[in-house]
């Protein structure tokens, strides 16, 4: 913020994420909320405006395994089997990068300038319903596997719970696929990234 001001920027956009003012997000969370005040408090004190994004859960090509997605379709090439980490009442909101680097560079517009906004999918789905998805495409037929998550903070439904600060959705007109997603970030899997042996029995349905 300081280089920003020094330069002359005319404004800083900070990726946040939608989990920042929710019950849930753990240390994640409470590191985005301290960054996003301080965000707003020197916009106050120096006048260098800004453009706060709150991301939903990304997926695509170039993640890895820091990335949810990712490590469910890699779990799934290496075994056969589909897991999750979490409740099969989880909801999210989905949103391909590829989307999501669009509305950024949408969001640099005026009408942005000192918001909050929130890019996130078109819309909740299940979970659930994006592993039976995920089963189709690889052609799994063995039962989903849910597993307690091992770390804390881990929301259930939407990240919504609670918001102190209310973000602007912002929605490309046009967006990817979740199913096209899907296939795009297996292949990328696929091409990138060491996988057992047992991998040669999953093979994209037709």
């Amino acid at each position: 913020l300081d280089a920003c001001r020094k330069a002359q920027f005319q404004r800083y956009s900070y990726a946040s994420t939608v989990y920042v003012y929710s019950r849930e997000g753990g240390f994640y969370r409470c590191s985005k909320q301290a960054a996003e005040h301080y965000v707003e408090e020197y916009q106050r004190v120096h006048g260098l405006d800004y453009t706060i994004l709150r991301y939903g859960s990304l997926y695509g090509p170039r993640s890895d395994d820091r990335n949810g997605l990712w490590r469910i379709v890699k779990t799934a090439l290496d075994t056969g089997k589909v897991c999750y980490e979490g409740s099969p009442e989880a909801m999210r909101e989905y949103i391909h990068v590829e989307d999501a680097a669009l509305a950024s560079i949408s969001a640099m517009g005026e009408e942005f300038k000192n918001q909050h906004v929130v890019l996130t999918g078109q819309e909740p789905m299940k979970v659930e319903d994006m592993l039976k998805m995920l089963s189709e495409i690889l052609d799994i037929s063995s039962e989903i596997k849910f597993t307690e998550p091992q770390h804390l903070g881990h929301y259930t439904r939407t990240p919504y719970a609670h918001q102190s600060t209310i973000g602007r959705k912002f929605t490309p007109p046009l967006h990817v696929d979740l199913g096209q997603g899907l296939l795009e970030l297996i292949e990328y899997v696929m091409a990138n990234v060491n996988l057992s042996d047992k991998s040669d029995r999953i093979n994209l349905a037709n």
